[in-house]
C-alpha cells in the first residue's frame, strides 16, 4: 500500500510521456487533501505525479489551477439499454464519467459474453461494464410465472448466473421491486447469489419495497449478503413517505438499521442520485405485480371487472407517490405533464387514467416522491456513494435530469453552494469508493500505475444545468475527460482525440476468487 507522499511525488522520471497536465490541483479519489502536482501518462497508464514531474511529453495540456480527478464512476446505471445504439455515450461524458455500469435493478442482456463482444466492437466511448440481471435469468427458465422455482429450474438458474460471471459480469443484480423479481423469495435469491458469490461477484439489489416495507426490505438485502457470503450494494436507497401521515426520521432510522448490520459483519453498502425524484415505469410503481402475471398486464387492464378490484390498492400506490400530482409523464406522446393534468383532459379520476395510460404505452414516469433531507443523509453518510440510475441518452427524448446532471450536480449543489460535503469527499465517493465496490483495482485512484481515466474540472462553476424541464442541457464546468490515457472530451472540442476509447471491464472469470471490496481504504490494495 502506497503512503500519501509517494502518490504524490514520484522522482526520477524522465522516459518520455504522452501526455502531460501542469499545473493542476490533484484530488487523488482516496480523500486525501488536494494537492499541486503535475500529471504524467504513458499509453493508458498514470506514468508519475508529482510538483517536479516534468518529463518531455509529445502532448501537454494546462490544467492552470483546475481540479484533476480520476474519471468519475458510475456504479449504477442502465446503459446496456442502448450503449450498442450510441456508444459515444455523451451524457455521460460530459458529466465526467468514464466508466458506467449496467445490467442493474434484475434486468441486462444474456448472454453476457456476446453482449460484451458486441460492445466491444462498438468500441464505446466509456468503459463499460455489467452485472448480470436475475430478473433476465428468471425470465429466461421461467417465463412471467409468478411462483417459487423447482429443483431443476433453480438449478439452471445458477448454472446460468455462473456462467454470467465465467463470461465477464461483475456480479449479480436484483429488481425485487419489478416483475418478475418481485415473485422471487428470499431462498431464491440466496440459492443464485451463493453461485455469483464463489465466482467472486457482488450482489446489487433495487430492494423489495422502500415504502411501508422498507425495513424489511434492507433485512432481506442484508440477509443474502449473510446467508450467500457476498457483498451487497443497495441501489439508490431512498424511502417514501405518505402523504398525511407522520413521517418520523424514516431514512436516519433506514441508515442506522444498515449500519447494524455492517457492524455484525455484513458488507453492505449504498449508492444515491442526488434528486428527490425517481423515474421509472408507471406499472412498476402504481399496479399490483400479480396484474403483469403471464405478460398479460395490458389486456387485464381493460377488464372492468379487474379494473374495479385493484382501484383502491392503485389509490393507495399513488398515495404513497404523494398523489397523481407528483407522477410526471416522460412519454414523447403525453410528455412533460402530470398524471393529474393527463386525467383533468381526459375527463376521467387520476386511478382511472394511471390504468388507461398504462394499459395503452405504460410510460416512464419521474415520480417526484422524496423528501431531500432524505437524499441528503443517504449520500452524505460514510458508506454512500453517488451513480445516476440514468442510460445512454440520444436526441431531445423526455429523460430525468440525472441523465446529464449527477456528477457535476454533486459539485455544484452538494460542494460548492450548500457545503454538505469537502471536495476530497465528494471525489472519493465517485472514484475510489465505487472502483473498490466493483473491484476495479487499477482505476478511481490519481497514483503511478493506474489506469489514465481523468477528469479536468473548474470547482468555481461544475454544476448540473439539466432539470425537470430542460432535460438534455449538458453541465458546467467539466473541461476536460481522458478515457484510458486519450482525451475524450475538451471544452474545446477540437482538442478532442478522434475515436472513442472505453475498454470493456470484464468480472473475475474465475470461480473462488477472492475479491476485496473495502471502500475505507486509503492507497491501492496489494
Amino acid at each position: 500500500m502506497r503512503g500519501a507522499d509517494e502518490r504524490k511525488e514520484t522522482r526520477g522520471e524522465r522516459e518520455e510521456a504522452d501526455i502531460l497536465i501542469v499545473g493542476a490541483r490533484v484530488c487523488d479519489g482516496a480523500g486525501e487533501p488536494w494537492f499541486p502536482a503535475n500529471v504524467a501518462i504513458k499509453d493508458d497508464r498514470i506514468q508519475a505525479v508529482g510538483v517536479s514531474v516534468n518529463p518531455p511529453a509529445r502532448r501537454r495540456i494546462d490544467a492552470g489551477g483546475l481540479v484533476l480527478s480520476p474519471g468519475f464512476i458510475d456504479v449504477h446505471t442502465h446503459a446496456d439499454r442502448d450503449i450498442l445504439k450510441h456508444p459515444a455515450a455523451d451524457n455521460f461524458l460530459v458529466q465526467g464519467v468514464t466508466t458506467v455500469v449496467g445490467g442493474n435493478c434484475g434486468a441486462s442482456s444474456l448472454p453476457i459474453g456476446q453482449h460484451l463482444d458486441l460492445v466491444e466492437q462498438a468500441r464505446p466511448a466509456v468503459n463499460y461494464a455489467t452485472l448480470a440481471g436475475h430478473g433476465t435469468l428468471r425470465r429466461e427458465v421461467m417465463g412471467m410465472a409468478a411462483r417459487e422455482p423447482d429443483r431443476k429450474e433453480l438449478s439452471t438458474m445458477c448454472r446460468l448466473a455462473g456462467e454470467a460471471m465465467h463470461q465477464g459480469a461483475l456480479g449479480m443484480s436484483t429488481g425485487l421491486f419489478y416483475v418478475p423479481g418481485a415473485w422471487a423469495e428470499c431462498r431464491e435469491i440466496v440459492g443464485i447469489a451463493r453461485e455469483v458469490a464463489a465466482w467472486g461477484g457482488l450482489y446489487a439489489t433495487h430492494k423489495r419495497s422502500a415504502g411501508g416495507q422498507v425495513f424489511e426490505a434492507v433485512t432481506e438485502a442484508a440477509n443474502v449478503g449473510l446467508q450467500a457470503g457476498i457483498a451487497v450494494q443497495i441501489s439508490h436507497l431512498k424511502v417514501l413517505h405518505r402523504r398525511g401521515r407522520t413521517t418520523g426520521e424514516r431514512m436516519e432510522e433506514v441508515i442506522a438499521h444498515i449500519q447494524n448490520y455492517r457492524e455484525q459483519g455484513v458488507d453492505i453498502a449504498w449508492d444515491v442520485h442526488p434528486y428527490p425524484a425517481t423515474q421509472t415505469r408507471l406499472s412498476s410503481v402504481v399496479i399490483p405485480e400479480w396484474v403483469s402475471e403471464g405478460g398479460k398486464l395490458s389486456g387485464r387492464l381493460k377488464d372492468d371487472a379487474i379494473r374495479e378490484r385493484i382501484h383502491s390498492e392503485v389509490a393507495g400506490k399513488m398515495a404513497w407517490i404523494g398523489g397523481a400530482d407528483k407522477i410526471q409523464i416522460a412519454d414523447p406522446e403525453v410528455g412533460g405533464q402530470t398524471l393529474a393534468e393527463l386525467a383533468k383532459r381526459r375527463g376521467t379520476d387520476p386511478v382511472s387514467a394511471a390504468m388507461d395510460l398504462t394499459a395503452e404505452v405504460n410510460p416512464r414516469c419521474i415520480f417526484h416522491a422524496l423528501r431531500r433531507e432524505d437524499v441528503d443523509m443517504a449520500l452524505m453518510s460514510d458508506p454512500g456513494m453517488v451513480a445516476s440510475d440514468g442510460g445512454v441518452v440520444s436526441g431531445l427524448n423526455l429523460v430525468h435530469p440525472r441523465n446529464f446532471g449527477t456528477f457535476p450536480r454533486v459539485l455544484g449543489d452538494y460542494v460548492r453552494e450548500r457545503r454538505l460535503l469537502g471536495l476530497e469527499a465528494a471525489v472519493r465517493k465517485m472514484t475510489f469508493m465505487p472502483a473498490r465496490r466493483l473491484a476495479l483495482a487499477d482505476r478511481g485512484l490519481i497514483a503511478p500505475g493506474m489506469k489514465a481515466d481523468i477528469v479536468l474540472f473548474d470547482p468555481q462553476i461544475a454544476g448540473s444545468q439539466a432539470d425537470f424541464e430542460h432535460y438534455n442541457t449538458p453541465p458546467d464546468g467539466i473541461h476536460t475527460v481522458l478515457v484510458n490515457g486519450k482525451v475524450a472530451l475538451a471544452k474545446d472540442r477540437a482538442d478532442s482525440d478522434t475515436g472513442r476509447f472505453g475498454e470493456i471491464l470484464r468480472g473475475p472469470q474465475r470461480s473462488g476468487t477472492v475479491i476485496p471490496r473495502n471502500i475505507f481504504a486509503p492507497g491501492v490494495s496489494q
